[in-house]
């Protein structure tokens, strides 16, 4: 069943993809105004490093949101300690992986200037909320796979957050766009 959920899903996404318009901007951290940040949020190593990056992305007047996938039907008790953080649980993915709910929906809806996909290995769930996303510019992990993103970072260290941040940062700031 996996396998045909998985197959019925991606197919979902492609026909979805085609009719999702998003205008597309290059942007440095002196251009941006809004900023949208998935990420893996079964670690929890992963929160200071978002909580850095937001203070980071704040420090340049860029309004954030971060949005975390728990892989559990319910939010962890010690998750809901980090304030300003959203999540999308187990139970708020279809049989299909396309999340929904109010968090997915609002961010759907929603067009950021700068989309960061923290999530180091890209799955389906994910994938639904990158490429149906309306964010001008969108930033992830290099992957050989079809993928939205406007900007690919390549890491040695896979699963290092910390290190994709500030690879992220430093090729973000390089930028110059015209």
């Amino acid at each position: 069943m996996s396998k045909l959920s998985n197959y019925i899903g991606y197919c979902i996404l492609k026909r979805k993809k085609k009719k999702t318009v998003r205008e597309t901007q290059v942007h440095n951290f002196k251009t941006a105004r809004s900023a949208h940040i998935i990420f893996d949020a079964s670690s929890a190593e992963h929160f200071p490093v978002i909580k850095d990056l937001r203070k980071y992305l704040k420090s340049f007047d860029i309004e954030s949101r971060a949005i975390g996938l728990v892989n559990q039907k319910e939010v962890p008790s010690q998750l809901l300690f980090w304030d300003k953080f959203d999540y999308i649980t187990r139970k708020e993915i279809n049989w299909y992986k396309k999340p929904k709910g109010k968090v997915a929906e609002s961010f759907l809806m929603d067009s950021p200037d700068i989309l960061f996909d923290l999530t180091i290995n890209p799955s389906l769930e994910v994938q639904f909320l990158v490429q149906l996303s309306k964010a001008n510019f969108k930033i992830g992990c290099y992957t050989e796979e079809e993928n939205d993103y406007d900007l690919m970072i390549r890491t040695d260290r896979k699963g290092d957050t910390r290190y994709f941040v500030d690879q992220i940062k430093h090729y973000v700031n390089m930028l110059n766009p015209s």
